[in-house]
């Protein structure tokens, strides 16, 4: 996958996601919200509720609701880029040779959320996942560094 592709799907997917908490932190459907700032939505009739899925899932596995930036923010909250990493990560995570960066994997049901994401957006999975190595849990607040 390029790495234009990758951009236009972590623009596609973060927004849903700030849709997605705004619209349930007012007490709004968020599936409606995010059907309609779905564009196209004819071309991704599957997108919206496997992004609702994903969502869902990981504040399951996280045991609370997940935080986003501004809605017209250009930087990513710590969960935005979370969110994201299973998504490339997802892939390889039930393999016999997990990557580096989630030598536990991931829950299943929370790995089979990303990859029906990845396949609503028509992405070839292989060609998703990335060896990026990571030294923590993308959920966990960066660590106090010492005076």
């Amino acid at each position: 996958m390029g790495q234009t592709h990758w951009q236009d799907i972590t623009a596609l997917v973060t927004r849903m996601l700030r849709t997605w908490c705004a619209a349930r932190a007012i007490g709004e459907d968020p599936l409606l919200q995010m059907r309609r700032c779905a564009l196209p939505p004819a071309q991704l009739p599957h997108f919206v509720a496997a992004c609702d899925s994903l969502f869902g899932m990981t504040e399951a596995a996280l045991e609370r609701r997940l935080a986003t930036a501004r809605c017209c923010s250009a930087r990513l909250s710590r969960d935005e880029a979370a969110v994201l990493a299973i998504l490339r990560y997802a892939p390889v995570a039930g393999a016999v040779h997990t990557s580096r960066s989630v030598p536990h994997g991931l829950p299943d049901t929370l790995r089979w959320s990303a990859l029906a994401v990845l396949e609503a957006l028509d992405v070839d999975p292989v060609v998703t996942s990335v060896d990026i190595v990571e030294t923590r849990c993308p959920f966990d607040a960066p660590a106090e560094r010492a005076a």
